[in-house]
């Protein structure tokens, strides 16, 4: 059956208009690119974001379940001072997921290959964040030369698996990266494909290995040597998280093993952010940013 040409026009017209009515632009439907670069080191391909150029260079590591778009805001109000990268441990956002173990070492290992792979300059200044805080410590002491000091945010201690091993007898939580609800409508396009990424697969498996290898984590920091008397700002949360058990405080062992990082070196200090849970980088971005800069001062 023959359709004719004014047939075809309205057609056409219509399908023209639909994008329209329905506010969808072309680039919606484009695939998203992140504003980092994918570098392969030599088994897996991983993410890394550089911003600024100043050094020394400040390197982000986040808790487990996070990614590098949960640090992004932060990121790039410091590199109006100094260069700041971002990645993506493997599994998480825009990396492969990791092979082996997933423990501290085989992290720092994989994290020292995508630097040279990306040709990143130290000196480092690490910023870590919960399990983050592992990568930080043991990159301090076991490749002190490049390293002139930590910024540690609520950071995991090696002993927390004794300590606060009464969790283990409570009723399991849920996966974090299992997210089944959208993303928060404040988001931003970059935040959001961040947010649909940690609710992956690859992202569920790489949280579980992390997990699955904490104790062996542990070890590996705790059994890691000493650190130099490098400045260590040390910043820990005012808000409770953790519950009474059998009549022990385990907010109250948290808060001790804080007070015990101070021992890293002779050069730390500890501020308590007392309007802050654990997601210090969420709720008092101000504070991490005054003390990175702090550590950067008493570096030279």
């Amino acid at each position: 059956m023959k359709i004719s040409k004014k047939l075809k026009d309205l057609f056409y017209a219509i399908c023209l208009a639909i994008p329209v009515i329905m506010n969808v632009h072309a680039d919606d439907h484009k695939p998203f690119k992140p504003p980092g670069r994918f570098i392969n080191i030599g088994f897996q391909t991983m993410y890394i974001d550089c911003l600024g150029d100043k050094l020394p260079t400040i390197l982000i590591d986040v808790g487990i379940a996070e990614s590098s778009a949960s640090w992004y805001k932060i990121a790039q109000r410091l590199s109006n001072t100094n260069r700041v990268c971002l990645y993506d441990r493997a599994g998480y956002g825009w990396s492969d997921p990791g092979r082996g173990m997933r423990t501290t070492a085989t992290i720092v290992h994989e994290l020292n290959l995508l630097i040279k792979k990306a040709e990143v300059p130290g000196p480092f200044v690490i910023i870590g964040h919960s399990f983050g805080g592992f990568t930080a410590r043991y990159l301090a002491a076991k490749f002190p030369l490049n390293i002139v000091g930590l910024v540690l945010v609520d950071s995991s201690h090696p002993d927390q698996i004794y300590r606060l091993s009464a969790l283990d007898n409570t009723e399991k939580k849920p996966l974090i990266t299992g997210r089944k609800n959208l993303a928060p409508e404040d988001f931003s396009k970059f935040e959001k494909y961040w947010y649909f990424l940690n609710s992956s697969r690859k992202a569920t498996f790489a949280q579980m290995g992390e997990l699955k290898y904490f104790k062996e984590s542990a070890y590996q920091v705790k059994h890691s040597g000493p650190i130099k008397d490098i400045p260590i700002a040390i910043l820990s949360r005012g808000k409770g998280q953790l519950p009474v058990i059998d009549g022990i405080s385990l907010e109250s062992e948290w808060q001790n093993m804080q007070k015990d990082l101070l021992k890293l070196s002779n050069n730390s200090w500890q501020t308590i952010i007392n309007d802050s849970g654990h997601q210090i980088h969420r709720e008092a971005p101000d504070e991490i940013i005054k003390h990175v800069l702090d550590v950067i001062a008493r570096s030279k």
